[in-house]
């Protein structure tokens, strides 16, 4: 069994310490509460007793949303945000050349925080502060603290460098550089796509 696995005490401590870890190393501006968030989504989609939903794709969740009373709406928005992000952020390289592409599925998971954070402050009380806002707002900063979790411990394999190397060239990320130089790979006189 893993040690770092069993260290944690549940599942929910053991993301938010990769996903804190992570946090700390990269130079991504995210609050406390959007790294808790983060933490979270994490365990949700670990669960093997997640239930299906009828939708199958972004535009079903996004149509059944539009259309929904308040609350279901925001559960709607929030879930689109939730598996675009998760999708981005965990199997980005698997979206590249698929018919709608990893652009879509950012647009589509900061438009779907972007509604829940509005539905959230005119409907209810808000008790997610600003982290909807800040999910929609800094989208591609979640994607990369997903990304960064997710590759901490295959790093060193050339494949993965091989990875970052070609999201950076698209992206022109500092902090892929920064990740890229750390490995020995001399990014300064390169310049992204």
């Amino acid at each position: 069994m893993n040690e770092n696995l069993t260290a944690a005490d549940n599942l929910f401590d053991y993301f938010h310490g990769k996903v804190t870890d992570a946090h700390a190393s990269a130079s991504l501006d995210l609050s406390d509460d959007t790294v808790l968030y983060i933490s979270r989504l994490l365990t949700e989609q670990a669960r093997t007793d997640r239930p299906t939903l009828p939708e199958q794709t972004l535009a079903e969740l996004f149509g059944r949303a539009a259309h929904a009373a308040p609350s279901e709406q925001i559960a709607a928005y929030r879930e689109l945000g939730d598996r675009s992000l998760y999708l981005l952020g965990c199997f980005g390289e698997s979206l590249e050349g698929t018919l709608v592409g990893p652009s879509y599925y950012k647009d589509m998971g900061a438009a779907a925080y972007w509604r829940a954070d509005r539905a959230l402050k005119r409907w209810f009380t808000d008790a997610f502060g600003p982290v909807f806002r800040e999910l929609a707002l800094c989208f591609e900063d979640c994607v990369e603290l997903l990304d960064l979790v997710r590759s901490q411990h295959d790093e060193d394999h050339p494949d993965t460098l091989l990875r970052l190397f070609a999201r950076w060239r698209e992206t022109g990320s500092p902090e892929l550089a920064r990740r890229l130089r750390a490995h020995g790979v001399i990014v300064d006189d390169l310049r992204p796509a």
